[in-house]
């Protein structure tokens, strides 16, 4: 004859077995709670039996049956009587006979036992009521599985046995399930055919249906494993401000009867050193492959600036695969360092003058509070080779200026530097070229006669000159003459002419009308413009 105890039922059942807490415990000791339920017998009937020991005495036994709910009310309750020793160490017992009909599956079975001094001590079981369900003919193909050919065919016959004297029953119509994607029902004879596949297993459950109890039968099969490649990125960068949201996108592939192709399903682990992930902000680290063999995970970086360390991605070893793993690449936790706001003037810059650059270091987040800040200025002739020009030490970060350069006789692009620390980013501003040109002036400018008579000649002439290393005469310089007649506020253009050798102009007109006169040289990519001052003339 085969029983069963609620106990043995199934593992899970039997970690459910507890002593239920109590605001004041009994004296009792080495308790033990058995419910012996025999789920083929025809009577049907559970049988409690309670051994306890207790110094003051046990004055009462009393059992509770509760159905799928711990916090249900009781729908049954009875005394268990003493058949064995006595009331300070004795067995309890006593019979109940539960409707299989009318409360199917789970019963929590509570005895309640009371002791002279008053106090109880509660001990329980977990008791399940249904007819028991086989599968009976259970076969499957293939036996050797891999990732290629994944598939396996599980065939069989659903039975269902109330009373141990009876044959069993074919299960018809009932539910067979494969995982929690695939289900189909038994035939009129019980019978199922169903297929599984993607998964390096297969097995059949027949769930809990009614008055059934639930029935599993599990393919044994031997998985061919295959290598795997495994590729990865980390980002947004190696170098991170704390906090910083790090996403490790990656491809898995596999060596399959076609060479290498995605691997579907493949179990990843990205490992980071603890050190460099927050483990308040770590969503997650571990990830299976899409179908086309990519996938994606992130964690957020440590609080820590200063931190490094290479971050890792695996294939686990399971399954249709075989693991490997790739180095993502090292991260390294730093606040970041910017220069903004960089402007070096004026531009374009007198030759001769000295520059003034002015900017903002920033150190986000700056956890730490850096200070001393070493800051250097630099000037390149073509913005690719550098030369420091001065320095200076920030006490903490924010605005900086330089002045009082050395005076400057050549165009090129100034930027500002900063070297980093073992806490922070290294960081260069942006590049400012500015232009250096030499300085203009005109000298001895002259509109005359004056007065001068109406259609008479009036003689416009003056001399430019440019400030170089030695100062001297412009030759050959492109000049405008403008005239604004008395009363007007609008120049005219009269006359585009060139200095000569000796860097004079001089120009002629007919005399016509009172008014103004003037010399323009409007400079060019090395020298500035320069202005003659106005000379009125007066014409009679």
């Amino acid at each position: 004859m085969r029983r069963y105890s609620a106990l043995l039922a199934t593992a899970a059942l039997a970690a459910s077995v507890l002593l239920v807490p109590n605001a004041a415990h009994a004296d009792v000791k080495d308790a033990f709670l058995t419910v012996d339920f025999d789920q083929l017998a025809r009577d049907r009937v559970a049988k409690l039996s309670l051994k306890a020991k207790s110094a003051s005495g046990v004055t009462s036994v009393r059992g509770f049956m509760r159905y799928q709910e711990l916090t249900a009310e009781p729908y049954a309750s009875f005394d268990l009587t003493r058949t064995e020793g006595t009331d300070n160490d004795g067995v309890w017992q006593a019979e109940y006979r539960p409707d299989i009909k009318i409360r199917p599956g789970y019963t929590y079975v509570d005895v309640v036992v009371t002791t002279a001094d008053g106090l109880t001590r509660t001990l329980r079981r977990l008791m399940d009521d249904c007819y028991q369900t086989t599968i009976s003919g259970f076969t499957y193909a293939p036996s050797v599985i891999d990732a290629d050919h994944p598939d396996v065919t599980m065939s069989g016959r659903v039975l269902v046995q109330k009373v141990r004297e009876d044959a069993p029953e074919p299960m018809a119509g009932g539910t067979i399930r494969v995982g929690t994607d695939v289900e189909t029902t038994t035939g009129g004879d019980g019978s199922f055919t169903v297929k599984s596949g993607g998964v390096p297993y297969a097995s059949v459950t027949a769930p809990r249906q009614g008055l059934l109890c639930p029935a599993y039968k599990s393919a044994s099969l031997i998985v061919t494993k295959q290598a795997t490649e495994i590729t990865a990125q980390i980002k947004p960068a190696s170098t991170v401000a704390p906090y910083t949201r790090m996403a490790v996108d990656g491809k898995v592939l596999r060596y399959g009867a076609a060479g290498l192709v995605p691997a579907a399903n493949a179990q990843v682990q990205v490992e980071v050193p603890s050190a460099l992930m927050d483990l308040g902000g770590g969503i997650g680290t571990s990830v299976r492959t899409a179908a086309d063999g990519t996938f994606h995970t992130y964690f957020t970086a440590a609080r820590e600036a200063g931190k490094s360390g290479t971050v890792t991605a695996r294939v686990l070893d399971e399954g249709f695969y075989v693991g490997s793993q790739t180095s993502v690449g090292s991260l390294n936790i730093r606040n970041i360092s910017e220069i903004t706001a960089f402007d070096a003037y004026p531009e374009p810059l007198a030759y001769g003058d000295s520059v003034i650059v002015n900017g903002t270091l920033s150190v986000k987040p700056d956890f730490t509070n850096v200070s001393d800040l070493p800051l250097v200025l630099e000037f390149s002739p073509d913005g690719k080779t550098w030369t420091t020009v001065q320095t200076q030490t920030l006490s903490r970060p924010g605005n900086f200026y330089f002045n009082g350069l050395t005076p400057l006789n050549k165009d090129g692009y100034w930027r500002a530097r900063y070297a980093g620390s073992a806490l922070n980013t290294p960081a260069a501003g942006p590049a400012d070229y500015v232009d250096v040109k030499y300085r203009t002036q005109w000298y001895d400018f002259n509109a005359s006669p004056e007065p001068v008579k109406k259609g008479g000649t009036i003689t416009v002439k003056g001399l430019l000159y440019r400030f170089r290393d030695v100062a001297g005469p412009g030759p050959n310089a492109p000049v405008y003459v403008y005239f604004k007649r008395a009363g007007s506020t609008t120049w005219t253009q009269m006359a585009a002419t060139k200095t000569d050798s000796s860097g004079w102009f001089r120009k002629t007109f007919k005399a016509s009308a009172d008014g103004y006169w003037m010399a323009s040289y409007k400079g060019s990519g090395s020298y500035f413009p320069s202005d003659t001052p106005a000379d009125y003339v007066d014409v009679r």
